[in-house]
């Protein structure tokens, strides 16, 4: 009986211990928690209000809490380091869906061939504009960062 008490007991304290992890390990322990979502429940489950992922979730799939915090775009779902990168994505995605929705064309400088999006086109659904440049990915019509290649 001591014995499998201990060993719950240690298997607990495993989950909470803090741990290194990468982005990659992120994304997949993301990925993971997904998977196994019941239907009707979002994966914006996991993001806070400041963008931050709860780790208190995922602690099982990682085996242990990290020892910084992650950030997830609440729109696109994707995963950062930094902080301000979600909130700016989130933004002009909504912005996007938003002219998209009212024009019916997607909202990129024309001729770019990269899927840069026009802040000018947008400029009515932004309240401000982001410093840097983003763009519309062609096959899911997201928001990134990224600059395709």
């Amino acid at each position: 009986m001591f014995f499998k008490n201990w060993n719950k007991k240690q298997k607990g304290e495993e989950k909470n211990q803090v741990i290194d992890v990468t982005l990659e390990q992120v994304r997949q322990a993301v990925n993971e928690y997904a998977d196994g979502l019941k239907t009707g429940i979002s994966l914006r489950s996991i993001v806070q209000d400041d963008h931050s992922i709860d780790f208190d979730l995922l602690k099982g799939i990682l085996n242990g809490l990290p020892n910084r915090p992650f950030y997830m775009s609440k729109e696109t779902f994707e995963i950062f380091e930094t902080a301000d990168l979600p909130n700016e994505i989130d933004k002009v995605q909504k912005a996007v869906d938003q002219y998209r929705q009212e024009n019916g064309e997607e909202p990129v400088i024309p001729g770019n061939p990269y899927g840069k999006i026009s802040y000018y086109l947008i400029r009515h659904y932004l309240s401000s504009e982001p410093e840097m440049e983003l763009y519309l990915d062609r096959n899911d019509k997201m928001v990134t960062h990224r600059c395709p290649e």
